[in-house]
């Protein structure tokens, strides 16, 4: 599910298997310096939007992605990387 709403705001992205409910929230930055900034603020907002609740009898994993694109203008490059993910709990 993309942008699945809550009470409290919308994640970017959840998907499950048989016995697990994965949410993501991912941030996109250009340049790879602020990675850490980045995976933090999607850590906090994971947090206070209290993502991970969910009435389900699966396990609920949360996850902060941060992906780059600082190389889009470079045809020979990947446009995107994933830059960090994290477990949020």
């Amino acid at each position: 599910y993309t942008e699945y709403q809550t009470a409290l705001g919308r994640s970017d992205l959840c998907f499950e298997d048989d016995d697990k409910l994965y949410i993501c929230e991912f941030k996109v930055i250009s340049k790879a310096d602020n990675i850490q900034e980045k995976l933090a603020k999607a850590k906090e907002q994971i947090r206070e939007k209290r993502y991970g609740l969910r009435i389900t009898d699966k396990e609920v994993i949360t996850l902060a992605v941060v992906i780059v694109n600082e190389n889009a203008s470079d045809t020979q490059k990947p446009m995107r990387e994933v830059a960090a993910i994290e477990i949020v709990k």
